[in-house]
């Protein structure tokens, strides 16, 4: 590590959380010039390997005196709730055949080497002052013993940067879909759905979805859909009927479904202007029953299922009333690197030059349920997380096959003439997924 004149020592403070009396030493080392930390929370030296570690992949032998890292003595994960931490490394040392714990819960239990024989640890740390060293709890004492699964459950890291970034505001926590019911689901759509048709016409007014679907998403959709004359084709949740429109218009015969009353009578009104010969119905697709078994030769849905609380069982209908020889293309949020609660990290925060934004920020993938949520102008609605194989199983158990994906990319020339929103951005990152299924035989 290098030596550093920093103040104060990122484990020191922690600690000094639980405990009034924890010195404060000031950070003196650093391996990333971003956490600074004092001699006792630094790197060491294995005894065996010879390679320096951070101070919790070590434990001391007492017997042997001497540090043995994870690397030369395998480690289990032991679940115990001490500090901010939910386990520690437990080593069998095969030196003594006793087992000893890691110098973090070691220092916690007051049997640290500097708390029992600071002698013997001074001279592990050369130049550190022994006064710096004095602390120790009143007792011997252990870790609250809790369950793996405890253990591993930690808070998501990226919500609260999520939270304070304020991009999108969360109403609740991730619930289980067990504890949503349908009709708040629809009912918070209900609400937002007029809002919601004020902002795609303004930002779209030749009838064209919103700028996402316009750039990235339609583009590849359409590449998969191909030629749709005279084909049956039903749009499962058409939202404002745009995409019907557009399907109607090249020969296709259109069925809308959403089960938003304000959805779709703005899409009947338009028809009554249009006269494109489609078809609306205001249904959930957890529940397709106007439509009749093998009805369609194709049915889209546009970034919808991360809206459907119950989404096995709409696979399960779109299936049923979907032709043997049919196809289901489904784009939606990409369950990687779209969920609700993941972030770019970026440095400044209000940089336009999308080039600056360091990685995304991915937590906890695989917490499933639904958050309510909204942005902008939006009233809050209901969204849901899951994972690629929670999709893919469930597209399996309705009875389709995936024949293709897609993760759909602007091409250079839409970057180009777009570049705030797609620059150094979505060609570098897919925000979106595409599937497409035909049924099994």
């Amino acid at each position: 590590m290098v030596s550093h004149s920093r103040s104060p020592c990122f484990y020191c403070e922690m600690i000094r959380k639980y405990e009034t009396n924890y010195p404060a030493r000031p950070g003196e080392f650093s391996v990333d010039d971003t956490v600074y930390r004092c001699a006792i929370h630094s790197q060491f030296q294995c005894s065996v390997c010879k390679k320096f570690h951070h101070f919790s992949w070590l434990y001391w032998c007492p017997n042997e005196k001497r540090l043995i890292c994870g690397n030369c003595t395998s480690p289990v994960l032991l679940p115990l709730s001490f500090w901010n931490t939910t386990y520690t490394y437990s080593f069998h040392c095969r030196s003594c055949n006793d087992v000893h714990y890691d110098l973090f819960y070691s220092e916690f239990q007051g049997k640290h080497p500097w708390q029992l024989d600071k002698e013997t640890y001074t001279q592990l740390i050369e130049g550190i002052k022994v006064n710096q060293l004095k602390w120790s709890p009143a007792a011997f004492r252990e870790g609250e013993k809790i369950t793996l699964e405890e253990a591993l459950t930690i808070p998501n890291a990226v919500l609260p940067i999520r939270k304070k970034l304020g991009s999108v505001r969360f109403h609740s926590p991730l619930l289980s879909q067990s504890n949503i019911a349908q009709s708040e689901v629809r009912a918070q759509w209900e609400q937002t759905s007029k809002r919601w048709l004020d902002i795609v016409n303004n930002t779209s007014p030749e009838d064209k979805g919103d700028i996402n679907r316009q750039l990235i998403i339609d583009p590849a959709m359409w590449k998969l859909i191909g030629e749709v004359q005279g084909l049956t084709v039903l749009d499962a949740g058409c939202g404002n009927g745009y995409f019907c429109r557009c399907l109607a218009s090249k020969g296709a015969q259109v069925t809308g479904v959403d089960y938003s009353e304000t959805f779709i009578q703005f899409c009947i009104d338009k028809e009554v202007d249009q006269q494109l010969g489609i078809n609306y119905h205001c249904l959930s697709l957890e529940s397709l029953s106007d439509f009749y078994d093998h009805q369609f030769d194709l049915i889209v849905s546009n970034i919808v299922f991360v809206d459907v609380l119950d989404y096995k069982q709409a696979f399960k209908e779109i299936s049923r009333v979907l032709k043997p020889s049919g196809r289901f293309i489904m784009s939606n949020l990409h369950p990687a690197f779209a969920r609700i609660n993941n972030s770019f990290y970026r440095l400044p925060f209000d940089t336009p030059r999308n080039e600056e934004r360091h990685y995304v920020m991915v937590d906890r993938y695989f917490d499933s349920g639904g958050t309510l949520v909204s942005w902008g102008s939006i009233s809050p609605i209901w969204q849901f997380d899951r994972t690629l194989s929670e999709y893919s199983t469930a597209l399996k158990e309705a009875g389709f096959l995936i024949r293709e994906i897609v993760e759909p990319k602007p091409d250079n020339e839409t970057i180009q003439n777009n570049p705030r929103l797609l620059a150094f951005d979505t060609d570098r990152i897919p925000f979106f997924i595409i599937y497409e299924c035909v049924k099994s035989r």
